[in-house]
C-alpha cells in the first residue's frame, strides 16, 4: 500500500513522489517485520498451545503485506483495515500461548507488525494519524494483559514518537515538494514570457517604436497616432517583462491562509499605463494586517504621484524581500519635491505623506524615506522588517 495524500481540511492532495517512497518504505518494513515475529513465534514454541491460530494469523498478514503495496494509494478504509488486523493478533496472544506466559508479559504474536498501521496511518495523516494509529495500538496492548510491563511502556512509548515523527516527515516533505513545484512552474512561466518577449521585441515592439517616432517627427494627427503607439507599446512591454504573483491555491499552499496574505497580489492591482509593478518571483506571504497596511501606503504613495508629479509622469514599484526585511520602493519621472517639502506640508494640515504613508510604517515598526534629487523624480522608500523575525508575528 503505497503511502496515502496530503491531508488539508478533509480533501485529499496526493503527492506521488512522497506516496511512492513511503510506499516502498513500508512495503518492506512489513515483510521484514513478519519475518521477525514469525521468528518469535518459533522461539517462543515450547509455550504455543495452538499452533494453527499462530499460523493461520501469520499466513494472513503474508497476504495482506503482499497485497497491500498494489494499492494505488493509501485510504481510510484501508488504514482501518490494517489496524484491526493489528489489533486482532494482539489479543490472538491470549489464545495462542500459555495463560502463565501471557501473565508474564510474552511478546503479542504480531510483534513490531502491529506498528506497520502507525507508519500507514502516519503517512496518509501526518503527525496527527500517526498519533491517532499510535493510540489504538497501545490501547490494545494496554487491554491485552494485566502485567504492565516497563517494557511495554517502553514501546508504547516509541509507537508514539514513531507516528508522530513519520508523520511529521511526511508534512515537511509534501511541503517541500510543493515548493520545488511551485518554483518550477515559476521558472517555466518566466522563461516562457521571455521567450515570447524576444519575439514581440523583433517585431511588433520595433514597430511601435518606429510608428511612435515617425508620428511625432510629423505631428498633427501623426502625433495623437504617435501618443497610442507609445501607450501600446508600454502595455505591450508590462506584460511581457512583469512577474505574476502566484494563483490562490499555491499561495495558500505556500502559508497564506486565515489570517496571512500574499503582499504581491495586493500590490498588482496597482498596475496601469503609468504604474508599473516588478514582484519577486513568488508570493509574499505576511500577516494579513501588515500586507494590507503596506499596500495602503503603497496606494498613498502613488496618489501623490499621480496629483503632484505631472500629468506625464509614470511610476515603478520594486517590490525585494529577504528573510529578514521586505522592502517596497516606489520611484517616479515626474517634477520632483522641493527640499523640506514634507515638513511644509505637515505644518500645512497636509498629512497625506506623514500620516498616510510614514504614521502607517511606524505603526508597522518600519520606516518610511524620500529621497528627490534635484533632476527631477522622486523615490520613496518602505523598508518593513519580516514579522516573524521583528516577533509580533500573530
Amino acid at each position: 500500500m503505497s503511502a496515502g495524500p496530503e491531508v488539508t481540511g478533509r480533501q485529499y492532495h496526493p503527492s506521488p513522489l512522497i506516496d511512492s517512497a513511503g510506499g516502498r518504505g513500508l512495503a518492506i518494513y512489513r515483510l521484514l517485520a513478519l519475518a521477525y515475529a514469525l521468528a518469535l513465534l518459533v522461539s517462543h514454541g515450547e509455550h504455543v498451545q495452538r499452533w494453527w491460530v499462530a499460523l493461520g494469523y501469520l499466513g494472513v498478514l503474508l497476504v495482506w503485506s503482499l497485497v497491500a503495496p498494489l494499492l494505488p494509494r493509501a485510504t481510510v478504509l484501508a488504514v482501518v483495515a490494517e489496524l484491526a488486523l493489528a489489533v486482532t493478533g494482539i489479543f490472538l496472544t491470549n489464545v495462542v500461548y500459555e495463560p502463565a506466559q501471557v501473565s508474564a508479559g510474552i511478546q503479542t504474536v504480531p510483534g513490531v507488525w502491529s506498528a506497520a498501521p502507525v507508519f500507514a496511518a502516519a503517512l496518509l495523516g501526518g503527525a496527527r494519524g500517526g498519533i491517532a494509529g499510535a493510540a489504538v495500538i497501545a490501547t490494545a496492548n494496554i487491554v491485552q494483559t494485566q502485567n504492565h510491563s516497563p517494557l511495554m511502556w517502553h514501546n508504547i512509548v516509541l509507537l508514539f514518537m514513531l507516528g508522530g515523527l513519520v508523520g511529521l516527515a511526511v508534512q515537511l516533505a509534501r511541503q517541500s515538494q510543493v515548493r520545488l513545484e511551485a518554483a518550477l512552474a515559476a521558472s517555466e512561466r518566466l522563461a516562457e514570457r521571455e521567450r515570447i518577449g524576444r519575439e514581440v521585441h523583433d517585431g511588433v515592439l520595433q514597430a511601435l517604436a518606429l510608428i511612435n517616432r515617425r508620428g511625432r517627427d510629423l505631428g498633427g494627427e501623426a502625433g495623437d497616432l504617435a501618443d497610442l503607439a507609445a501607450e501600446q507599446e508600454r502595455s505591450l512591454r508590462a506584460l511581457i517583462t512583469r512577474f505574476e504573483p502566484a494563483s490562490g491555491a499555491a499561495a495558500s499552499r505556500d502559508g497564506s491562509g486565515p489570517g496571512r496574505a500574499d503582499l504581491a497580489a495586493l500590490l498588482v492591482r496597482h498596475r496601469s499605463a503609468q504604474v508599473e509593478v516588478v514582484l519577486p518571483a513568488g508570493p509574499l506571504v505576511l500577516p494579513t494586517q501588515v500586507a494590507t497596511e503596506l499596500d495602503a501606503a503603497v496606494g498613498a504613495a502613488l496618489d501623490n504621484v499621480e496629483r503632484h508629479a505631472g500629468a506625464d509622469a509614470h511610476a515603478w514599484v520594486l517590490v525585494d524581500a529577504d528573510d529578514e526585511r521586505v522592502e517596497v520602493v516606489i520611484r517616479d519621472d515626474g517634477t520632483g519635491m522641493d527640499e523640506g517639502r514634507l515638513v511644509e506640508a505637515a505644518e500645512e494640515g497636509r498629512l497625506g505623506a506623514s500620516s498616510s504613508i510614514r504614521g502607517r510604517m511606524h505603526d508597522l515598526g518600519g520606516e518610511a524615506a524620500w529621497r528627490a534629487p534635484a533632476t527631477g523624480g522622486c523615490t520613496v522608500t518602505l523598508t518593513l522588517p519580516r514579522p516573524e523575525v521583528a516577533g509580533s508575528a500573530p
